[in-house]
């Protein structure tokens, strides 16, 4: 594997210190290893991998998300000369550790909000809540690690997160998530599977790893007689199995992708194809920030557009659809005996769609939505082969 390429690596999928690694991901780009959390068996983890990928095991920094043992056990083997990034309060929890030494002059703290720049890359810590039946970790994050204009969010162990910003979670290339059961069960203080489907939806996260499963709570489960998801630990494939059901009983088959993590995949960015042949009838674009929306022109001659947020979904149907100019849109609205439904402006300048959905003088969507030059560039051609 050539560390000069941007790639990933699990080095650990558990959440105890018992019977393999830790939950712990790497990430490598231009021969630099930004290693996250340093639990039990990541130093052997890495080493393994060193051996098959010809990658370099030593971490050149490490991120630390929260003081717990699971996630710095085997810190001081493997801190060397590297730099160590937390928070304030970690530092002060971990700092002790008789092993470190001296070393405490490698740690440097941040702050939950602040990005910092490590090798070729990008952090921004976000402060996370993993407090359930035992008292949470004080300074507790999630990392959100940008280089090689890709974005990758490594967050396990926690239930909550504080002043999260959406740009910053929107459309990660890879989401790592942490997942202590299938159910909800908040006395973990960490997210079920359950409800990582829905911040898959919402931070739109086309492929996404979890970790840290044990399943264990959902043992309390098999006493409700009205319960129907699982009422115990899934081993592996088991847990696969069921993350797959959802994504087809849902519909987003596809369009997400869900992978049980193990120790020592590899994640490498799917490369986009060079689109420029023909648009066709519909069209889908993802925004940069937050919305999805897509056109799509029935035979009818009608226009459909939906409009998909974290939460909402509008979709509206529009009649007359004509180009007022290179790069806009013009559409009435549907009209019947009673009412006449609202009226579409649509333009393109640069990399921002302007929409305007008006009914009369109620405005029923406004908003400039920034996307990729790429998507700028299919959306003209999509009005230039689908409207006069």
């Amino acid at each position: 594997m050539d560390s000069n390429s941007l790639f990933t690596r699990i080095n650990g999928v558990l959440p105890d210190i018992a019977g393999g690694a830790n939950a712990s991901l790497s990430v490598f780009y231009k021969g630099f290893h930004l290693l996250v959390d340093a639990g039990n068996g990541i130093a052997g983890s890495l080493r393994n991998g060193a051996g098959e990928l010809g990658y370099k095991a030593a971490p050149d920094a490490i991120l630390i998300t929260h003081a717990r043992q699971q996630h710095v056990a085997e810190l001081s083997s493997l801190v060397g000369g590297s730099r160590v990034y937390c928070t304030a309060e970690c530092l002060d929890q971990i700092i002790s550790m008789p092993q470190l030494g001296d070393k405490r002059q490698l740690f440097i703290a941040v702050q939950p909000g602040q990005a910092f720049e490590a090798g070729p890359f990008s952090v921004t810590p976000v402060a996370a809540d993993n407090a359930g039946d035992a008292p949470g970790f004080a300074g507790s994050v999630i990392y959100i690690i940008e280089g090689g204009g890709r974005k990758i969010i490594a967050g396990w162990d926690f239930l909550k997160l504080h002043g999260a910003d959406e740009k910053l979670t929107w459309k990660p290339d890879l989401l790592v998530l942490g997942t202590e059961t299938y159910n909800e069960h908040p006395s973990t203080g960490i997210i079920s599977v359950s409800e990582a489907y829905n911040i898959i939806r919402r931070w739109n996260a086309k492929e996404c790893y979890i970790l840290h499963y044990s399943g264990e709570k959902d043992r309390e489960d098999a006493k409700n007689q009205w319960h129907r998801g699982p009422a115990g630990p899934l081993s592996p494939e088991e847990l696969q199995k069921a993350v797959d059901g959802h994504l087809q009983v849902m519909g987003q088959e596809g369009k997400f992708s869900i992978k049980v993590a193990r120790e020592g995949m590899i994640w490498t960015p799917v490369e986009e194809a060079q689109d420029e042949g023909p648009v066709g009838t519909k069209i889908e674009v993802e925004a940069l920030e937050k919305y999805v929306f897509s056109l799509e022109k029935m035979q009818n001659g009608r226009l459909v557009i939906s409009i998909e947020d974290s939460i909402n979904r509008t979709t509206l149907e529009f009649v007359n659809p004509k180009r007022a100019s290179e790069s806009s849109l013009h559409a009435d609205g549907l009209k019947d005996m009673m009412f006449k439904g609202p009226e579409l402006n649509m333009s393109i300048s640069g990399s921002s769609v302007r929409l305007d959905i008006t009914k009369g003088k109620k405005s029923v969507f406004a908003g400039d939505l920034p996307v990729s030059e790429k998507d700028a560039r299919r959306l003209a051609r999509y009005l230039h082969e689908n409207f006069r």
